[in-house]
């Protein structure tokens, strides 16, 4: 019996195979195969395969298990086993689903079978100016950790995340480490303090969870937010490539209050000038009090997995809504934001400056957020002069046949350029391109 049992583990350590196959590798019945699979306990996994599943070995990863449970997070902060995270021997990852966990963890094909970490984990990398601080601090701690995320490899990713569980993007929690730490409120800050934390920031020192893209922030609790807020932050004077920064901060600004008077969601924003710099503080939408969390999974991330396109906000949406992966009614408003944001400059909307949440079966579009006139930026510490007009550009053809829609965004996109040119904030060069008249006219 032994013998035979070891027969089985054995060819399970070299593929992953149906029980018809482990049939004829051992030459066993299939009542004496399914003994042995028994046998082997939670050592071995049952991967989905149409009529003859196929089985697995598993492998401890990370240092924390063959068994890694994946955590949601709620508003209130209380934990809820979605799923178990299955290292496999021979390749990849398997996800089991938990009661409630939403079947979108099992990926495009439904099966939980993953070449690598899922989708929703591969998002949670270190990423942008603070995923690079986060790598480099981890770099000068251990030898094990490369400097470049680039260079990162899934062994790296995941005993990150098992060790920083608490503070990553969006509601997930990957392994338990978080859970044995003793939950503390978290340390509050005052706009006061921003530029004594920007001046850290800008030294190498970390300030808050990763949050993406590349322009200078951090992320903090906010005394007077009562809230948790990532804040961008201009360089400090104004010198040219200050001042055009400035400005950049101040149209991400006026494109937020822009959306929330057109009744379209945007973080809740606020700017705030200290010691030569501009602050832009964003509320999270990720976050609900001290540890309240909510879904967050980049459109890039869900992209790659169930479109695969890597193409722009329309055409990704317009897919997962054909799956019936969105509504239309969100698939609307991503249309909404696209051309708003080509109206107003934004050259930025890569399919990271988008986020969708997961809810159920669907997911669901997230607030706007780094809307802003990107197009304007310094480009390798080259200062542009400031030109733009949408007239003839061929993005319309997002909101054809929707005449409310195109003209919405239309009067949305006046609004704000009228809203920037009334801003005292804006530079002397923005303003005296602003007097030109409304790009949009």
């Amino acid at each position: 019996m032994a013998k035979n049992a070891l027969g089985v583990a054995q060819c399970l350590e070299s593929d992953i195979l149906t029980s018809k196959q482990l049939q004829l590798a051992t030459g066993l019945g299939q009542p004496a195969v399914s003994r042995q699979i028994g046998s082997l306990g939670d050592r071995v996994v049952k991967l989905p395969n149409g009529r003859s599943p196929k089985y697995a070995l598993t492998r401890n990863a990370f240092g924390s298990g063959d068994k890694i449970p994946l955590f949601v997070v709620d508003a209130d902060g209380n934990n809820t086993i979605a799923a178990y995270i299955r290292p496999l021997l021979i390749r990849g990852f398997f996800v089991e689903l938990c009661p409630g966990g939403s079947p979108l963890l099992l990926g495009v094909n439904g099966s939980g079978v993953f070449d690598d970490l899922p989708y929703y984990i591969q998002g949670l990398r270190p990423q942008g100016f603070l995923g690079r601080q986060i790598v480099s601090e981890l770099a000068a701690r251990s030898t094990t950790f490369p400097n470049d995320p680039i260079r990162w490899q899934t062994s790296h990713l995941g005993r990150y995340l098992i060790a920083n569980g608490e503070d990553l993007p969006g509601n997930f929690q990957f392994g338990e480490a978080g859970l044995v730490r003793t939950r503390r409120a978290p340390t509050t800050y005052w706009r006061d303090d921003y530029p004594a934390i920007a001046d850290a920031v800008l030294s190498g020192e970390l300030a808050g969870s990763s949050a993406g893209g590349e322009q200078p922030k951090f992320t903090v609790y906010s005394e007077e937010k009562s809230s948790y807020v990532i804040v961008k932050f201009s360089p400090a004077g104004h010198e040219a490539d200050a001042s055009r920064w400035r400005d950049i901060l101040i149209t991400e600004y006026h494109a937020t209050e822009t959306l929330h008077a057109g009744s379209v969601a945007a973080a809740n924003v606020k700017l705030v000038e200290k010691d030569d710099r501009l602050f832009l503080e964003s509320e999270r939408f990720d976050r609900t009090g001290h540890y309240g969390r909510s879904s967050m999974i980049s459109l890039q991330m869900i992209d790659a997995e169930f479109v695969g396109d890597g193409a722009d906000w329309p055409t990704v949406m317009t897919r997962l809504a054909d799956k019936n992966l969105i509504s239309s009614e969100h698939l609307q408003h991503a249309r909404l934001l696209w051309e708003f944001g080509y109206l107003i400059n934004n050259t930025d909307m890569h399919l990271g400056n988008m986020s969708l949440g997961m809810l159920d079966d669907k997911f669901n579009l997230l607030p706007s957020y780094d809307m802003c006139s990107m197009g304007f930026a310094p480009m390798r510490g080259l200062i542009k002069p400031l030109s733009f007009s949408p007239k003839g550009h061929s993005r319309l053809d997002c909101l054809s046949g929707n005449v409310p829609m195109y003209e919405k965004v239309r009067l949305l996109a006046m609004d704000f350029w009228e809203r920037v040119a009334n801003d005292d904030r804006i530079s002397g060069e923005f303003r005296k391109f602003l007097t030109q008249g409304n790009p949009i006219l």
